[in-house]
């Protein structure tokens, strides 16, 4: 049998590969790659997105806790690809979330060495139910919500859960044929599972039988759900599975032409993958393909002997995780696809006993840990432990987590383990799509929490490569550093390194208050795609609602929370600047409230541009009904309008009633048009009676900046509030200040004990102490490690 290896480099191999077996002329190479750098660039992008993806873990005291309580969790960052402890970001965002989907609160916790640790404290104000917790980085922002940790925590009671056993009518029964097909006249392998929407598992338990109601294979049933048959159907025939109680079910039509592809995975270093073709296709060499995610990581043409060919790949040169392998026609015709779960990683064997409690003091439990490999070495890690007195909702920890195909079995069998789990990756055949990275990296990598934004001073003129002095300060330090604004007027404040709530003040250089003071505009927002409409899917986001309970923490003190650097794209720089303009012109012009609480109609009011400004003459013009009339004879202009019978209005400059017979004192010349903010038109007899019967036909409000509260410099406006790191309180400290709560008190913390940093010796032991109440029932240990070079290991038991 001969066999063909070919080693995937780039797209262009394959596309080589494709012409050079026919005798068809390949079309030239600018057809086939018009735009080689733009095709170089986005496999950059979409490499580094591979290959650097991120995800994270939290290990939690508990999932369910009383408005105003607090969760301690451990985060765990790891390369998705390698699944090693390790992250280049330094900064992990926590949100909670309603059941709504809206946002009720955001926290930021620092991460070092791909590990962090803090507390969620919930707001005082929630109500009982369910709510979600979030966790991710900036970088995961990239591949979408979707790559979020989520966990649902349970504030106040947890409501009753029906028995499984009264859904039992419930479960649905669901047919895998391996590589995706049922093939006549050759042996087939038949995943069938069982399980109800909540996922408890049914039963599988019955036989294959054909139309005539004749058994042709009884169903291997094996845990959680799962059977397997293998038979040879017949060209022709119907068949359907027939369990031991109710009624049958069809299975799918069984197939004249194709190929088999059987995987036997059940080896810890290889996988023995064999192909069978029926009559028809015995003489046509196929392409066997293994991707991940959408990137190729082996490919092998093969060709048959008697209608079969065989083949062992090494799991060592695969990536962990889930992969699928498609067998294709040379013609590209897709004819099978088997996924197969790689696990090269080490899992660790976490063990816990506790000691004689003669040694301890009254009411206090000691219980050793200890680690090992799986040779039985000791391993010298750090771990993270609770001791709760709650039943855990969930029974799975960071190794299910980090395997979607684990097996919840008693299995002392590696090797039957793995046989569960293959029958569980084979269900996950039509559930795999191939994965699409974003063309786009919009989100980089937060090493530490910044803030980015344009610099102005109090005139609103954009502060380009120039010196600013930064002042944090907080209840406990004091932070003064130096920099500078870029060309762009963009300040980048980074290595921020602040706990709780810090106000920040900026200024430069300058012989008065008003001019050393300057105001800071964040950048909360990445740039849009430089195509139009490319990768939209990818790169819009789906708005998140703030809840009341979340704006009205905001509305005490507005917090700037960490922001996105300048967009690289010059042009979304410009667009940028201008709509920070735009927006600072907007709020000066709100600055100024109406006289005496005066509304106009909006359509009665103009607006100058400091940019393009007209002249007074020109700008009332804008007001609907209001003309200008000019005398000649080098005399002034006359304003007047033809709403309600016409007339004069009464010109009222910055509060000030303008009474003038001489033209010289006239607003149209002593009020430039630099200096006007705004004018608006009164006509509502009620709101122009205040200016007395003068007012009878209109008045004219002219705003100024230089003849108002404008000139006042408002310190504030020089400085902002941000959200540093969350306050992370060591478990002991916490529960102290839990008794003085009046509420939480008369609540016992169902956590004993927690710690998020525990570390074994050179034995790989470690020694907890925690003590119990006096009415204890028992209580849940529960320990997790993730090590940086991808070790894993969880643990969990009642005692």
């Amino acid at each position: 049998m001969t066999k063909y290896v070919l080693l995937l480099t780039t797209s262009i191999c394959l596309g080589t590969l494709s012409y050079a077996q026919g005798d068809r002329q390949a079309p030239a190479f600018s057809e086939m790659f018009p735009a080689a750098e733009m095709v170089f660039q986005d496999r950059t992008v979409t490499d580094s997105l591979a290959l650097w993806e991120e995800r994270v873990y939290l290990h939690m005291d508990r999932v369910q806790a009383e408005a105003g309580d607090a969760i301690f969790f451990k985060a765990y960052v790891y390369n998705g690809p390698t699944q090693k402890r390790f992250s280049p970001s330094g900064v992990l965002r926590l949100e909670l979330r309603d059941s709504g989907n809206e946002l009720v609160s955001t926290q930021y916790h620092p991460v070092k060495a791909g590990s962090g640790e803090g507390v969620v404290k919930l707001p005082k104000t929630l109500k009982d139910g369910p709510y979600e917790l979030l966790a991710y980085t900036r970088w995961m922002k990239n591949y979408g919500e979707q790559q979020f940790y989520r966990k649902t925590i349970q504030v106040g009671e947890t409501p009753e859960v029906q028995d499984p056993a009264e859904n039992l009518s419930d479960h649905r029964l669901e047919f895998y044929p391996e590589g995706g097909r049922l093939l006549a006249g050759i042996s087939n392998r038949l995943v069938l599972t069982s399980q109800t929407a909540d996922g408890e598992y049914g039963s599988v338990e019955g036989s294959i039988v054909d139309e005539k109601g004749l058994k042709v294979v009884e169903v291997q049933s094996y845990s959680k759900g799962y059977g397997l048959a293998i038979f040879q159907p017949e060209a022709g025939k119907t068949y359907s599975f027939k369990p031991a109680e109710g009624p049958g079910r069809a299975l799918p039509e069984i197939q004249s032409e194709g190929y088999s592809l059987r995987v036997n995975a059940l080896s810890s270093e290889k996988i023995r993958m064999e192909v069978r073709a029926t009559e028809s296709l015995k003489g046509s060499p196929v392409v066997l393909e293994g991707k991940k995610e959408g990137q190729s990581y082996f490919v092998h043409v093969l060709e048959f002997e008697d209608g079969a060919a065989s083949l062992d790949i090494s799991k060592a040169a695969l990536p962990h995780g889930l992969m699928t392998f498609y067998l294709r026609g040379m013609d590209q015709v897709a004819w099978a696809e088997r996924p197969v779960w790689i696990d090269s990683r080490e899992e660790l064997t976490i063990a816990a006993q506790p000691m004689d409690s003669r040694r301890s003091k009254a009411g206090e439990k000691v219980i050793r840990i200890k680690v090992t490999d799986a040779e039985g070495n000791p391993v010298q890690t750090d771990l993270s432990a609770s001791v709760n007195t709650q039943v855990p909702q969930y029974k799975w920890g960071i190794e299910q987590y980090l395997k979607p195909i684990a097996i919840d079995a008693e299995h002392s069998d590696d090797r039957s383990i793995r046989f569960l789990e293959d029958l569980k990756a084979q269900s996950l055949a039509s559930g795999s799509p191939e994965r699409e990275f974003p063309s786009e990296i919009r989100y980089p990598v937060e090493r530490s929490l910044e803030l980015h934004g344009t610099v102005y001073d109090f005139d609103n003129r954009l502060l380009t490569n120039t010196k600013i002095q930064m002042m944090a300060s907080s209840d406990s330090e004091l932070v003064i550093r130096e920099l500078e604004t870029d060309a762009a007027g963009v300040l980048h404040v980074q290595d921020i390194d602040v706990i709780g709530e810090t106000q920040f003040i900026f200024r430069t250089e300058g012989e008065e208050q008003s001019q050393r003071l300057v105001k800071l505009q964040p950048i909360d927002k990445p740039s849009e795609p430089k195509e139009a409409g490319a990768d939209r899917e990818s790169s819009e986001e789906e708005e998140v609602v703030e809840s009341k309970t979340y704006r009205k923490t905001q509305r005490k003190k507005e917090l700037v929370e960490s922001t996105l650097p300048e967009p690289f794209d010059t042009t979304g720089v410009i667009k940028l600047k201008e709509v920070t303009v735009e927006e600072l012109r907007r709020k000066e012009q709100e600055m100024v409230p109406s006289l005496y609480g005066i509304k106009p109609n909006r359509f009665d009011v103009v607006y100058q541009d400091p940019d393009r400004p007209l002249p007074m003459e020109r700008l009332v013009q804008k007001i609907p009904g209001v003309q200008v009339q000019w005398t000649g004879g080098g005399t002034l202009p006359v304003v007047y309008h033809n709403r309600r019978g016409g007339g004069r209005p009464l010109w009222v400059v910055d509060g000030q009633v303008i009474r003038f017979d001489d033209p010289a004192y006239s607003p149209l010349t002593f009020v430039t048009a630099l200096d006007i903010l705004r004018i608006e038109f009164i006509m509502d007899a009620g709101q122009a009676a205040v200016f007395g019967v003068q007012a009878s036909t209109g008045v004219m409000l002219v705003y100024t900046r230089s003849g108002n509260f404008l000139d006042y410099v408002n310190r504030k406006e020089g400085g902002l509030y941000f959200k540093g790191y969350e306050p992370a309180p060591d478990f002991e400290t916490y529960m102290a200040e839990r008794q003085k709560d009046r509420k939480l008190r008369k609540i016992p913390s169902p956590t004993l004990y927690w710690n998020p940093s525990i570390q074994t010796d050179t034995r790989g032991e470690a020694i907890i102490r925690f003590s119990t109440p006096e009415d204890f029932e028992g209580v849940v240990l529960s320990i997790e490690t993730l090590t940086p070079d991808g070790r894993v290991g969880s643990f969990r038991k009642s005692y």
